[in-house]
């Protein structure tokens, strides 16, 4: 086997790997983002039902039925902080620990979109060089 060929056969599983990896990231970084979509989610009901004086709310419980309830109490929540351990809080220490959370969110979709970034300059980079050498092999 030629260098020239060995080349190309290295490039072309750099090329998967990096595909891959791309991928892999894709599919965190959107999970990370329906995650911090739930978060502000929650925040934002906690401080709705807060500053709420209606006397009803509607309980959604799937499949398109909603069910009328009277508002929760809102001065204590349970929030899970992970590994299924759930805490009692006050509504403000939840809020600042849901807020704290949702900033770390950004901060790791920030870094895995700037790690996908870079692979994607990678992988276009060993496309470019594969297409190269590949055109040189076939003249």
């Amino acid at each position: 086997m030629s260098k020239e060929e060995e080349r190309i056969n290295n490039l072309v599983a750099e090329v998967r790997v990096l595909e891959s990896t791309f991928n892999d990231l894709s599919s965190r970084q959107n999970l990370l983002e329906r995650i911090l979509m739930e978060s502000r989610s929650s925040l934002d009901t906690i401080k709705g039902l807060s500053s709420s004086t209606t006397e009803e709310v509607l309980l959604p419980v799937g499949g398109g039925i909603l069910l009328r309830a009277s508002p929760p109490k809102t001065d204590k929540v349970l929030l899970n902080i992970g590994a299924n351990v759930v805490v009692e809080k006050s509504r403000d220490d939840a809020t600042k620990f849901m807020e704290t959370r949702a900033g770390e969110l950004e901060e790791d979709i920030v870094a895995i979109n700037s790690q996908r970034n870079q692979i994607a300059q990678r992988l276009e980079s060993d496309r470019r060089a594969l297409q190269s050498l590949l055109s040189r092999q076939g003249q």
